[in-house]
């Protein structure tokens, strides 16, 4: 395949060139910047790198939403859950949403890994975003997948590294990215292994464990996969240091988002921090409108 043929729903640019470029130099075997496949990582970020994160992030949508089916409800929980829930809720300001530290602060007492999955592929499969009115599973970015899909085809291994949790991102990774389970990292509540009358269970206690977000993440990528990544993708302040941090091998991409389109998608900075930082370590910087051919499929 050529060149012409790789990341269609990409405009032709610097942006497109450098990922290509990228490639191209460390999977040839006579390049000098060649890394053999067993060091081929590569780890990007979700909300606002692979999906949208407006007008809310969506796993806090999915918390919300717990509060809004009528009973009875195809995702049941107790009435003293519901109860910390809603006080839970009554205190997060709209404004607040994009604090990534919320995510982990769910007041899930009693609820099994396995039961939390249910939920979230039972509610993915009715909820609908507010702005674009189709599945959210559906409303990932073309471009972005196109990556995900060469980088793999190069022999590279895809991580999503996420300051949501795990265990909302887990139940659908492998169909809508290609990511299985195990190759999700995020943010975790406090677990233990209890016995219920059909067997062992991994229940969720509300307490927050580890917050996958800024120096989180690279915690996280040195510990789950104890590899440095030579690739990353991300978005925000939050994402600075895992793309300092792959940014630090002999060769390496380091790619920032910017939503710069308010038409197709959304139009927001950033952060001066973030800017600051891509400029500083010459990262690539793709801009949503003038490096996308097509957002959505």
């Amino acid at each position: 395949m050529t060149s012409k043929n790789l990341l269609p729903s990409w405009q032709p640019g610097l942006a497109r060139d450098a990922i290509l470029e990228f490639i191209e130099r460390v999977t040839h075997p006579e390049s000098l910047d060649f890394v053999p496949q067993e060091q081929r990582i590569a780890t990007f970020d979700n909300d606002g790198t692979l999906w949208p994160e407006k007008p809310n992030i969506t796993e806090l949508v999915f918390l919300k939403d717990l509060m809004r089916f009528d009973e009875p409800r195809s995702l049941p929980i107790g009435a003293g859950l519901r109860q910390k829930i809603k006080h839970w809720l009554h205190h997060i300001h709209d404004e607040l949403i994009e604090d990534t530290s919320l995510l982990i602060k769910e007041f899930r007492d009693g609820i099994s890994t396995d039961e939390y999955h249910g939920w979230v592929s039972a509610w993915l499969e009715k909820a609908v975003h507010p702005r674009f009115k189709r599945p959210y599973t559906e409303l990932t970015y073309k471009p972005m997948r196109e990556v995900l899909d060469l980088f793999q085809q190069a022999g590279f291994k895809n991580y999503l590294v996420s300051g949501g949790s795990c265990y909302f991102i887990r139940p659908w990774s492998q169909q809508t990215y290609g990511i299985p389970p195990e190759q999700v990292i995020g943010s975790r509540l406090v677990t233990r292994l209890v016995d219920k009358p059909d067997g062992l269970a991994v229940e969720m206690a509300p307490v927050p464990w580890f917050l996958d977000n800024g120096a989180g993440k690279v915690l996280a990528i040195e510990s789950q996969i104890a590899k440095r990544p030579v690739a990353a993708f991300g978005n925000s302040s939050g994402d600075i240091q895992m793309l300092r941090w792959a940014g630090t091998s002999p060769t390496s991409l380091c790619v920032l988002i910017e939503h710069t389109d308010d038409i197709r998608e959304y139009r927001y900075s950033p952060g001066d921090d973030t800017l600051a930082a891509a400029i500083a370590h010459g990262w690539t910087r793709v801009d949503m409108l003038r490096d996308w051919q097509q957002v959505f499929n």
